[in-house]
């Protein structure tokens, strides 16, 4: 997509190296690059939309990681190795629900058996994957709270890893003499 960017002047490209594995979007390092193309507004991510990555993956990592995109909208596009999923209808899905439901299918290894490997490369055959890939339908109310507690959860465990960190640098600080 597009030729490099040497000025820095190009458009901002998420990469499946901007993806953690924990569903969301590390924003440092992204590239930028220079797009000629004449319709790529469409192409822009707008807030809710899933990135899928279809290239990539290992033997021990499949391919099919998903992130929940929650930048501004009309910025960041996406690149070659990952595709977009944008809820169609708001007023029945919740895309947060959808992205959940992805993420935790993928954790689960449901992404394998759609997996196409060429020249190492693993691929996945998406479309054929998503067409069969099946949410369970409850209230846009239950979909929402289900991601609010998801959402808090999350946040729970990035403060304890945050706080074992901070433990473990306290630990290391101190110096124990054996007498």
């Amino acid at each position: 997509m597009g030729v490099d960017d040497t000025e820095g002047i190009g458009v901002p490209v998420l990469r499946t190296t901007n993806f953690t594995n924990e569903g969301f979007i590390d924003y440092q390092n992204v590239v930028t690059r220079i797009i000629k193309k004449q319709n790529i507004s469409e192409k822009f991510l707008r807030l809710g939309d899933i990135i899928i990555e279809k290239s990539g993956g290992s033997d021990k990592q499949p391919v099919g990681r998903v992130v929940y995109y929650d930048g501004p909208d009309n910025t960041y596009l996406f690149n070659n190795f990952t595709g977009l999923l944008r809820v169609k209808d708001s007023s029945k899905w919740f895309p947060k629900y959808i992205f959940y439901a992805l993420f935790a299918n993928y954790w689960r290894g449901g992404t394998r058996r759609f997996e196409n490997k060429t020249t190492g490369l693993h691929n996945l055959k998406i479309d054929d994957y998503v067409g069969r890939f099946e949410i369970r339908e409850i209230s846009l109310d239950q979909q929402i709270c289900i991601c609010e507690t998801l959402d808090k959860t999350h946040l729970l465990i990035d403060y304890r890893k945050q706080q074992l960190t901070e433990l473990d640098n306290l630990v290391k600080s101190r110096v124990f003499w054996d007498l």
